[in-house]
């Protein structure tokens, strides 16, 4: 009579006294390791093909040194841009067999510190991670992980060598909605960003304030902390303003949302009261009222391109994602500018 299965899913340990063997033989058989014989072998398996065995691959690879398990640490998730890329890079993930580990920093330095240094303690296999300010955590994973492949998402850190990048080209997408704006004769844009401290990828507010002065744009950067409440709170002050711009360029639609409801706090009408451009081209941009001017590129791609450095690192390397302006309803000539300044 044959032994019950027993209740739940089945170990190592099921599998061997099934098959009447040791635990130690039970694993070289079902690893297709030699010191088996043949019979053994046969009779191991199809104890695990009668219990529906399945090897836990994280503990296999716990026990021979090795995890596949890797970390992917983000700015906010909050946004649904890191969603998208989260998509693409759990693809290639699920294709390889390896386990992606998420986790937010909600732009706070200490809490992605402290997410790096539990990684490491993982001795998880690498890191992907959209880094607030510099970059100082990548720097803090190389020296708790020297020789683990880290790659980072939409962040410059400049200075730092032996990392690879995965971001949007940043200089056409501040580029084409600046020309775009001077072309439809906007005299005064602002600008989003991170406070100073908190700047992932200083290189976009690099490249506006050197287009305002190539088109003659009078430029207006707008630091705020990148959550609904504080850009909302940040534009409703800008927008007070006597001189305030006619124009918002964002570094996401996700933030945009916080400067249309400004906006409607303050009955300025997006569009053709202030046209308002976003980064990202989310699926609930065009459903806006009026629809999201915008920056388009492939989000999956990126988390694809990510999650292959990871898995195969080599020399550090850049991906670069084409970025194109999606021209929507938010992006119109300006009214009359306002002409007392605050």
């Amino acid at each position: 009579m044959a032994a019950a299965s027993p209740p739940g899913p089945a170990g190592i340990r099921d599998v061997a006294r099934i098959a009447g063997v040791s635990v130690a033989t039970a694993s070289l058989a079902l690893n297709g390791q030699p010191g088996v014989a043949d019979e053994t072998r046969r009779r191991t398996l199809a104890a695990a093909e009668q219990l529906g065995y399945r090897a836990n691959p994280q503990a296999q690879a716990l026990r021979r040194g090795r995890t596949t398990t890797y970390g992917f640490v983000v700015r906010n998730f909050a946004n649904p841009f890191f969603l998208e890329v989260l998509s693409g890079a759990q693809q290639v993930a699920a294709e390889s067999g390896a386990t992606l580990l998420v986790l937010d920093s909600r732009y706070s330095l200490e809490r992605e510190r402290r997410h790096v240094k539990e990684l490491a303690a993982q001795r998880v296999a690498g890191l992907a991670i959209a880094p607030v300010g510099s970059g100082e955590s990548i720097r803090l994973w190389q020296d708790l992980r020297p020789g683990a492949p880290v790659v980072a998402l939409n962040g410059s850190a400049d200075g730092i060598t032996g990392v690879s990048r995965v971001r949007p080209d940043a200089t056409a997408a501040v580029e084409l909605p600046m020309r775009r704006l001077a072309e439809l004769g906007h005299a005064c844009v602002a600008f989003l960003s991170a406070p100073r401290d908190l700047m992932a990828d200083p290189d976009r507010l690099r490249h506006f304030r050197r287009l305002a002065r190539q088109l003659d744009v009078r430029p207006r950067v707008m630091y705020s902390l990148l959550t609904m409440a504080d850009v909302q709170r940040a534009a409703l002050t800008l927008l007070s303003c006597r001189d305030a711009p006619t124009a918002i360029i964002t570094n996401s639609d996700y933030t945009a949302h916080a400067i249309y409801k400004a906006a409607r706090q303050l009955s300025l009408p997006v569009g053709r009261g202030l046209s308002v451009v976003g980064h990202d081209d989310l699926p609930t941009s065009e459903l806006l009222d009026p629809p999201l001017a915008t920056i388009r590129m492939d989000q999956q791609a990126m988390g694809r391109a990510l999650m292959m450095r990871l898995l195969e690192p080599g020399p550090p390397d850049d991906y670069i994602a084409d970025v194109e302006l999606v021209q929507r309803a938010s992006l119109q000539p300006p009214d009359m500018p306002r002409s007392k300044p605050c």
